[in-house]
């Protein structure tokens, strides 16, 4: 009888430990890493770099219509490439990441990023880590997992991923702050703990250690999965 290809969700707010988790667990069970930022950040760069109005609701439906990313995504990366150009660094940047936060809002942008995930999902078999993705994208999914920590303890994760970028830890942390509030206020699919999930404080836990919890959990709601080992060492 062949395993089952299950879906896994990882909520919760930038810099409780999100992706790296995510690439842990779908190392252990050979599954696709979904990266569901990545497809925010690609409608908030792109729309500035367009000069969209945000407020313009037919330029903005026609302008999702006319979005067309490919993706590439295995175990470890989740890959964009627009226009045959492969645009995943781009996306990483902190411009790019604020301009993400002014469209996650919308309704249309959420409906566009919540088909593609759900097409990408569609055969099961992907760790997918996001916001909503326990709550509204994967609502049925058998394992979700709810990651925190605190503000201080993210903003010093987040400069470290942001090594050019010339911001406080302070700084950083009031940025999280009024992220963690538009992302909670929203009318469209707010970000909440998911009433199923498994909520972990990531603040004096390292990846692999969290990562095991989340295997523990899976082995517990799926025990027919075989052979689940973390490959981190």
């Amino acid at each position: 009888m062949a395993e089952p290809r299950v879906i896994i969700t990882i909520d919760g707010p930038a810099g409780a430990g999100k992706s790296t988790v995510a690439r842990l667990l779908a190392a252990a069970l050979g599954y696709l890493y979904v990266d569901s930022g990545a497809l925010y950040r690609l409608v908030g760069w792109q729309a500035a770099e367009n000069n969209l109005s945000l407020d313009d609701a037919q330029a903005l439906s026609a302008f999702l219509e006319r979005l067309q990313p490919e993706v590439a995504a295995d175990t470890q990366g989740f890959h964009l490439f627009l226009n045959g150009r492969e645009i995943s660094q781009v996306l990483r940047e902190p411009r790019v990441s604020r301009e993400a936060s002014r469209v996650a809002v919308l309704p249309p942008v959420r409906e566009w990023v919540t088909s593609r995930l759900r097409h990408l999902a569609a055969n099961g078999g992907v760790v997918a880590e996001g916001r909503d993705l326990g709550t509204v994208v994967f609502p049925r999914a058998k394992a979700k997992f709810y990651l925190d920590a605190s503000l201080e303890a993210r903003a010093v994760r987040r400069r470290q991923d942001w090594q050019n970028e010339d911001a406080s830890t302070e700084k950083v942390a009031r940025e999280l702050a009024e992220r963690d509030r538009r992302d909670s206020s929203r009318a469209a699919a707010p970000m909440r703990v998911p009433a199923d999930a498994l909520v972990i404080d990531t603040t004096n836990l390292n990846p692999q250690e969290v990562a095991r919890q989340c295997l523990a959990r899976i082995r517990e709601v799926f025990p027919e999965i075989a052979g689940l080992e973390m490959k981190t060492g």
